[in-house]
């Protein structure tokens, strides 16, 4: 099952926060721009992880938080990648 096709409503709502906050949205799109420019061609789930967390915190704006085991990180990883 699905969630506005995404794996689940965990990380919908996490993708949901990142896209639709401008200085989140801004913050990731810069450090994966940063990592492109340095030769970096893969974003790993962890690094995906990081960037939400120093973009927003340790939780969405809904209070999901992203230490929640349903999240995934490697969808999320690769929709930040196509966003650059």
């Amino acid at each position: 099952m699905t969630y506005n096709g995404w794996p689940n409503y965990e990380t919908w709502n996490v993708m949901l926060w990142l896209d639709n906050d401008e200085s989140a949205y801004r913050y990731y799109t810069d450090r994966l721009r940063r990592r492109k420019a340095r030769g970096f061609k893969d974003l790993s789930a962890g690094m995906a992880h990081t960037i939400a967390e120093a973009a927003m915190g340790p939780e969405t704006g809904d209070g999901v938080h992203l230490s929640n085991s349903r999240i995934r990180w490697g969808r999320i990883a690769e929709a930040m990648r196509e966003s650059v």
